[in-house]
């Protein structure tokens, strides 16, 4: 599909582009928090891939590739989340 990925990374360049470097990285954990409610398998296998995964989060962009090796309903279920999360953002 591809498009999860590229919606996230998408988002998360609006997100650096229009906020200060520590509001930005508090979205950026609130989206992969907000992922993890609906994907916690896919959270759990980026989390493993930090040096640190007890202490540290996973950005939404990696925690999306695991997604997108799910079937393509449960990356649609991801991408209305992120699009819903983004909206609210803005609204």
């Amino acid at each position: 599909m591809g498009n999860l990925c590229n919606r996230v990374n998408e988002v998360m360049d609006k997100i650096y582009d229009n906020n200060s470097p520590g509001n930005a990285t508090a979205l950026e954990e609130e989206l992969a928090k907000k992922l993890k409610e609906s994907f916690e398998d896919c959270y759990k296998n980026a989390a493993n891939e930090l040096n640190n995964p007890e202490e540290e989060i996973p950005s939404p962009g990696t925690i999306s590739a695991y997604i997108e090796d799910l079937p393509e309903a449960d990356q649609a279920n991801a991408l209305a989340i992120v699009n819903d999360w983004f909206d609210n953002l803005e609204d």
